[in-house]
């Protein structure tokens, strides 16, 4: 009489787990099984311990492979020699509960059901039992006919769970999905899964019972270690190569389904999950020295699209590991249709103001542009017309991602212009996510890279690393441009800001004759002590007073960070000169320009800037512009109509301030130059240049080679800064020790390199280097 269930072990190397799964085996209550132990090439005493139990039970045979083919085959040897019209898969490193064959048999019958599932209990290497994981591996469908049993076995979008122990097959199933595969196929890694998917897609029914009753020993296997070692990466990744083999064999399927979207969209979902949970390994399991090359083998198995992709879906926690070894990908040089631009929200000035700008300019060369806006807040009266707005629904990092990657993907978007990269820590993971969608991302800095070091912050570090992530970098200076070429970041490019938009319809100036009697000051921005520096402002108001300077300064701007009109007003009052200053609040549209035509000169404390919106607009109106010195500022270079004072020395602004207001023949002059410089910073074709820029293209002058003038400039910035960072971080030890340590990093290749070549800026070197570092 034939067996009704044949248990199938392949065995390799198993000797010190397998007498306990072969104990579980002949222990069965059900007495008509036969247990196929097929041995692939063991070189322990596997074969030893098969051959204890088959001198005390008849039941148990024994297949020997001549060499060693992987567990797809060995499970392929024991179904094709099985006699029994049911099977079960056993590993040999863990056990059946003894009712096994009989509880999902009686199921099986009663159902007709080609496949049976039934629960798992997990046990860890602790012993202990239950768990996610174990949750997880339970029947969830009592039920299922025809293609529903592959879309419930395989739900799209889920985590793929293919293990073949967890169910009794109809043996011919078993046969007819092998024989979909070549004879030859060796998957190492992952070996059950791709089989497991060619059955629930044969299959036309399903049954399952609750009952736990496979043991399955969590840890004992190839999974769980730690990858030392690029060997150990490709065995990993090995998993991919296992699902890739059964691509012909899932399309030849799809042909001869009722369904086949279905089996592809499964088969798709499948190699994807797959893909995601080898990234999520590698990342969270690779020893630093490997992950670089670990991450680089993944690539070489699955495209960086179908990574991002993946992990996206279902671990896109490793998406802030990803960023840091994304190879660099240039522009594509094929024509662009739609453009998105992202910020954090739209508001009036600065960055928003240049990116409304920027839009306007697209949307007339004919492109499409979408503004996403990636936080609520947004004043939406500013859109111009044409440009679609978004602003993302979800709150968490995570979901903002994949909505990201939908946004890219239903709306065609050919360029991502981020101009956040400055101010977020998370623009690389969204320009991974665009990039996997066929989105190129260019990153719009919108300060002097030295911002970050001033702030404290490791914005700026973030930007060096995760540079591949952007296919282009723009800056605001050639300075800008110095340093990440100096820091080994070789695709960045400066371009001017286009022209205010406050202006764009503005009647022209009125002609200005220099003040007789009192000097009109004026200055407007936020009201924002860290960098634009408010206190300075009403310092230098009380040297002109000193100085005996008929003046008045007239401050305008919204409060920022608690930082009123209000409190302005009330600092001048106490430094004794609130009769010459008035902070009036924030003004827009033509009452701005009034009061901008009505003064006589425009004064700037900024300590830090990248292009200063305010010193364009007031040269624009012919204003003279008193400020205190940033040399990195293309718009300012040849001093057009400014004068200058060294950062913090309010006394000398006040000096420059009083001269003017002095000297009605160079007030004049000034005027004069301020309004070419307007000319000339109105010049460029902004819409060609933002069109070559999506494009791939750019002039060689927007990205000059540094020089150790830029080198020896930008050390000295980033001291300056690195000094002046707030008090409330310089309390902050680890903080300070990032920032210093970072500094003198990115410090020393071009400074050695300086010196060699002038040999007498030592002394200034070692006192750089005791400043930073102490030593």
């Amino acid at each position: 009489m034939p067996p009704l269930v044949s248990i199938v072990v392949p065995i390799f190397n198993d000797a010190e787990t397998l007498a306990a799964a072969l104990e579980s085996c002949v222990a069965q209550t059900l007495p008509d099984i036969e247990i196929i132990c097929v041995d692939d090439a063991s070189t322990d005493a596997s074969v030893e311990v098969v051959a204890q139990f088959q001198s005390r039970d008849p039941r148990v045979r024994l297949i020997r492979e001549p060499k060693n083919r992987s567990a797809l085959q060995a499970r392929r040897a024991g179904a094709m020699a099985a006699s029994a019209d049911h099977l079960l898969f056993l590993d040999g490193d863990d056990e059946l509960a003894p009712e096994a064959a009989s509880t999902a048999l009686a199921r099986a019958q009663a159902t007709h059901a080609d496949i049976t599932g039934f629960g798992v209990t997990v046990i860890g290497t602790d012993g202990h039992t239950g768990g996610r994981y174990e949750q997880k591996l339970q029947p969830t469908q009592t039920t299922m006919l025809g293609t529903e049993v592959l879309r419930g076995l395989f739900p799209i979008g889920q985590p793929a769970q293919g293990q073949l122990w967890r169910y009794l097959f109809r043996t011919q199933l078993v046969r007819d999905a092998y024989e979909t595969l070549p004879d030859d196929l060796v998957l190492t890694r992952v070996n059950d899964l791709p089989l497991m998917f060619l059955i629930a897609s044969l299959a036309t029914s399903y049954a399952s019972i609750p009952d736990r009753l496979y043991r399955y020993h969590l840890g004992r296997g190839g999974s769980g270690h730690r990858v030392d070692s690029l060997e150990r990466a490709t065995f990993y990744t090995g998993a991919i190569a296992s699902v890739d083999s059964i691509r012909s064999a899932v399309a030849a399927l799809a042909k001869t389904s009722p369904d086949p979207a279905l089996i592809n969209e499964s088969y798709t979902s499948v190699r994807s999950w797959i893909i995601a949970y080898v990234c999520h390994q590698l990342v969270g399991r690779s020893d630093s020295s490997v992950l670089e090359d670990a991450l680089a083998h993944l690539r070489s198995q699955a495209s960086l699209t179908d990574v991002v992709r993946a992990a996206t879906r279902f671990f896109p926690e490793t998406l802030t590991t990803l960023r840091y070894h994304a190879p660099w990908q240039d522009i594509a040089a094929t024509p662009k249709s739609s453009v998105l631009l992202a910020t954090s929200n739209l508001r009036t000035g600065g960055v928003s103001a240049v990116l409304l700008a920027q839009a306007r300019y697209l949307l007339a060369a004919g492109l499409r542009v979408t503004i996403v806006a990636r936080k609520a807040g947004s004043d939406r009266t500013l859109l111009p017309s044409g440009a679609d707005f978004v602003e993302l629904t979800e709150s968490g990092l995570h979901a903002q991602w994949a909505e990201w990657g939908e946004l890219c993907r239903s709306r065609g978007i050919d360029v991502v212009i981020d101009h956040q990269v400055l101010y977020t820590p998370h623009w690389p993971e969204f320009a991974l996510v665009a990039r996997a969608e066929g989105a190129a991302t260019i990153g719009w800095v919108h300060n002097f890279v030295g911002r970050p070091v001033y702030d404290g912050t490791d914005r700026l570090e973030i930007l060096e690393k995760c540079a591949a992530t952007l296919a282009r970098i723009v800056v605001l200076s050639p300075l800008d441009v110095a340093y990440f070429k100096l820091r080994g970041v070789p695709h960045v490019l400066f371009a001017p800001n286009p022209p205010s938009e406050m202006l764009r319809s503005a009647p022209a100036p009125r002609r200005r004759t220099a003040p007789t009697g009192r000097i009109e000051l004026v200055w407007w921005g936020r009201l924002e002590e860290h960098t634009k520096k408010i206190s300075e402002l009403l310092a230098t108001a009380e040297h002109l007073r000193d100085l005996e300077v008929d003046f008045h300064l007239t401050i305008i701007g919204p409060e920022w960070e608690g930082l009123t009109p209000e409190k302005v007003n009330a600092e001048a009052m106490k430094r004794r000169i609130a009769d010459r200053v008035k902070a009036i609040g924030s003004l827009q549209g033509t009452e701005l320009l009034e009061r901008i035509d009505a003064a006589d000169a425009f004064v700037s404390t900024s300590i830090i800037e990248g292009y200063q919106l305010t010193i364009a607009e007031a040269q624009s109106r012919g204003l003279p512009v008193l400020m205190y010195e940033l040399p990195w500022l293309a718009l300012v270079n040849g001093g057009s109509g400014i004068l200058t004072a060294p950062q913090g020395d309010s006394r000398m602004l006040a000096t420059r301030a009083a001269e003017l207001a002095r000297d009605g023949e160079r007030y004049e002059l000034m005027v004069r130059a301020s309004l070419e410089a307007s000319r000339r910073a109105h010049s460029p074709d902004f819409a060609a240049l933002y069109l070559e820029i999506i494009g791939g293209k750019f002039p060689e002058s927007s990205s000059p080679e540094p020089t150790f003038e830029d080198a020896r400039l930008l050390l000295g910035l980033m001291l300056f800064y690195a000094e002046r960072a707030p008090k409330t971080q310089q309390r902050q030890p680890s903080v300070v020790l990032r920032l210093t340590d970072r500094a003198w990093r990115w410090a020393t290749p071009a400074g050695q390199a300086l010196l060699r070549t002038v040999p007498g800026l030592r002394p200034f070197a070692r006192r750089v280097k005791r400043r930073l570092t102490g030593r």
